[in-house]
């Protein structure tokens, strides 16, 4: 690895990439600013990506897919979610990255990552090495700051917080996440109707659905409103992290995960 490396900030408009940006930024490190579109995301993200670029005095590029304008679309002619994963990160995230963005940068190119400072996520920080990019600087977990500590950070710095989390919702996701339950699709029937209904009128027409009950498909339109707990979904940041897999795999303790993560990381 050269002695002035390269660095990728993956930059998702959520708070914990943006601080995680931030963090790298300052201490002097080569960073190129990356934000993946995905079509259906809040307007305010706009907003949200200039006041960043003013706080990090850089631009942020921005790419998107040149096949699917958003996710719904990707629904039309694949499906909502898939065993393996959700197509709309397949070829949304995933393939841009590889073939849009990759392609610019040498293999020892590091990749900066807002997983922050908890048992679960340093531990999909540990997974995302072996399964992703090994190649990684996860400044949040270094630091040991959690979301909460994003947020009075951005909070210091005068930065308005993205509309999604003033609206009540846990991350900046795609308005209509096809990876979340009853209770964020009932508050997105109640935010953002007109992506419920849109969403409801792809399930009926290729006969596949969102959510699923006990096994079986469960369409919007049969989502009884009282259904399901918005507060109780943990969906994760779908930064670059939506095709990431942890489950039967060994959770460490927090400071063990964090140790062994930055220990491999220094190797």
């Amino acid at each position: 690895m050269s002695h002035n490396p390269k660095y990728i900030g993956w930059f998702s408009c959520g708070v914990t990439s943006a601080v995680a940006c931030k963090i790298a930024i300052d201490s002097g490190k080569d960073v190129d600013l990356i934000y993946i579109e995905t079509g259906a995301e809040h307007p305010d993200n706009h907003r949200f990506i200039m006041d960043c670029q003013d706080w990090y005095h850089k631009n942020i590029m921005q790419v998107r897919s040149p096949k699917f304008s958003c996710p719904l679309d990707v629904a039309k002619k694949e499906l909502f979610n898939t065993p393996y994963g959700a197509p709309c990160t397949k070829y949304l995230k995933k393939e841009v990255r590889q073939k849009q963005v990759m392609p610019a940068y040498s293999d020892d190119v590091i990749h900066i990552l807002g997983f922050e400072y908890t048992q679960h996520e340093v531990n999909r920080a540990l997974r995302w090495k072996e399964q992703q990019t090994p190649n990684c600087y996860f400044p949040l977990i270094e630091k040991r700051l959690n979301k909460q500590d994003c947020l009075l950070m951005l909070k210091k710095a005068n930065i308005e917080l993205p509309a999604m989390y003033k609206l009540g919702y846990h991350n900046n996701n795609c308005i209509g996440c096809f990876k979340a339950g009853k209770g964020y699709w009932n508050k997105i029937r109640v935010d953002f109707p007109e992506v419920f209904n849109a969403t409801s009128e792809v399930e009926i027409s290729t006969k596949h659905t969102v959510l699923k009950e006990n096994g079986k498909p469960l369409y919007l339109k049969d989502l009884k409103p009282n259904e399901g707990y918005h507060t109780d979904l943990d969906i994760p940041d779908c930064g670059l992290f939506c095709d990431l897999e942890i489950e039967g795999l060994p959770v460490l303790e927090l400071e063990e995960a964090r140790k062994e993560l930055l220990n491999v990381a220094q190797s």
